[in-house]
């Protein structure tokens, strides 16, 4: 009776250890999963049509401006971002692909959005402009970040851009440093 009451308690704990041991692989494998499904949310929370502009159009009118530009005052070194309105009074679609400044050697595009209370921000290849459109670079939105500028950027000082689109057109912007609503 001893025997059969070790080996009964025994079959029992090995039990345990397999469905724990169980429980562990299967938590384990579902934060694996989990961990790898990145979630474009640039894309689900501002559905644009984000798709670069058809080359085949080159030669067609280009007729995009921007208004309103200007960007954040701040020490050399220190991030800041730049703001404008982009309007494409064309009739053919493009897409902002890359953006330089004569301010730092990384500028970037960028796109700010919540998700579950928490504001995020992502790199963007491009932004599509429609014909007709308008898309504002703004707090909180797309905005263009100016990564470690070389120079102080002063209120009242202007900084020089360029904006390259899929078309092949390329846009000189002076920007001006400071909020101009202010």
């Amino acid at each position: 009776m001893n025997n059969q009451t070790f080996f009964i308690s025994s079959a029992s704990v090995r039990t345990k250890i397999h469905l724990l041991f169980m429980l562990c692989i299967s938590i384990i494998l579902t934060l694996i999963v989990g961990c790898n499904n990145k979630v474009d949310y640039s894309k689900s929370v501002f559905e644009k049509q984000d798709t670069l502009a058809d080359l085949s159009m080159a030669g067609k009118e280009w007729n995009i401006h921007v208004d309103g530009a200007w960007a954040r005052p701040t020490k050399a070194g220190m991030m800041s971002a730049a703001y404008f309105k982009l309007q494409n009074y064309g009739y053919v679609p493009d897409s902002l692909i890359r953006v330089s400044s004569d301010a730092s050697k990384d500028v970037q595009i960028h796109l700010s959005y919540i998700n579950d209370g928490i504001m995020m921000m992502e790199e963007q290849q491009f932004v599509s402009i429609q014909p007709n459109e308008q898309i504002s670079f703004a707090p909180g939105g797309y905005h263009i970040m100016i990564i470690q500028p070389t120079i102080d950027m002063n209120e009242g000082d202007s900084i020089s851009f360029l904006l390259y689109f899929n078309s092949g057109m390329i846009i000189e912007e002076d920007i001006h440093v400071g909020n101009p609503e202010l």
